[in-house]
């Protein structure tokens, strides 16, 4: 073969060997028919999310017709979804340690039955067994009065010790209490503390007087607390006032609360802030 004819056929096999590289590197991205999502929320002091694909209605006939009743359900497309906390909490009335679970369910027409499933290795429902099961609890679906296009998780009506998890879907919701350990975490560090030099400082004084009076544990206590982080504040807060002052009024102590109230008012003045001064004024009206 000629140097010529050589050079050619080098040539040619070298195109063809970036074009099958090209052809084989090549990736074509397009939409996900059931996007991927993660819900994250602070409950109390809990860290809780769900991970989980969102399908939507599309026109089909959801549950009962696409979702059928009384078979293990992922919940959710692809992967099934997947709920993990940071603490032991307490899911539909079962005990959940913390971790993270596939989230599995069995759809029913008035009662579903919601599976938090140890294993979260499957694809879909495919190798369910119940001998992995942590818990099983049954909860009542409710109707929407507008339907929900997209599979959605949410975290409504949030308190200090739970919420409530939510999954909504076409015209069907059910709603999961849950309780987490706020009070023990609390409690846990204030006792840690207490008798510490940490424990003087105003504003772990006020951090935890604010707690003893928002979840009705002892008022004295609350009180004690909150009045000494205004004493050794160095430049003392309306709002350590204020709270001083909600106490007082609890207490029945009408007179410390009125000079409380004023003290709001007067720092709140002075800091132009007209959200304190408003709350003062309405502590002083019900004097």
């Amino acid at each position: 073969m000629n140097p010529i004819s050589c050079l050619l056929k080098r040539a040619v096999l070298l195109g063809a060997s970036i074009a099958l590289a090209a052809n084989v590197s090549a990736q074509l991205k397009t939409p996900a028919a059931s996007p991927h999502a993660v819900l994250e929320q602070t409950v109390g002091l809990t860290e809780v999310a769900v991970d989980y694909s969102r399908p939507s209605v599309k026109g089909r006939e959801i549950f009962g017709g696409l979702v059928p009743y009384g078979k293990v359900w992922r919940t959710g497309a692809n992967q099934p979804s997947k709920i993990s906390f940071s603490d032991d909490v307490v899911l539909g009335g079962e005990k959940v340690p913390a971790g993270q679970y596939a989230f599995y369910t069995i759809p029913g027409k008035t009662e579903w039955t919601v599976i938090i499933y140890k294993s979260t290795d499957l694809w879909g429902s495919m190798g369910y067994d119940p001998k992995n099961d942590l818990v099983r609890f049954t909860v009542k679906p409710t109707k929407l009065a507008q339907p929900v296009e997209s599979m959605t998780f949410s975290i409504d009506g949030l308190r200090n010790d739970g919420a409530l998890l939510q999954l909504d879907w076409d015209r069907t919701r059910i709603a999961i209490p849950m309780e987490v350990p706020t009070a023990e975490k609390v409690m846990a560090q204030i006792e840690e503390l207490r008798g510490t030099p940490a424990f003087e400082k105003p504003n772990v004084l006020f951090s935890a007087g604010t707690y003893y009076h928002e979840s009705g544990k002892d008022l004295e206590t609350a009180l004690e607390w909150v009045s000494k982080a205004c004493e050794l504040s160095d430049r003392p807060a309306y709002w350590m006032f204020a709270r001083k002052a909600r106490i007082e009024v609890e207490l029945g102590k009408t007179a410390a609360a009125k000079v409380s109230a004023e003290k709001t008012l007067e720092l709140a003045t002075a800091g132009g802030n007209a959200d304190y001064q408003k709350i003062a004024r309405d502590i002083l009206a019900k004097l």
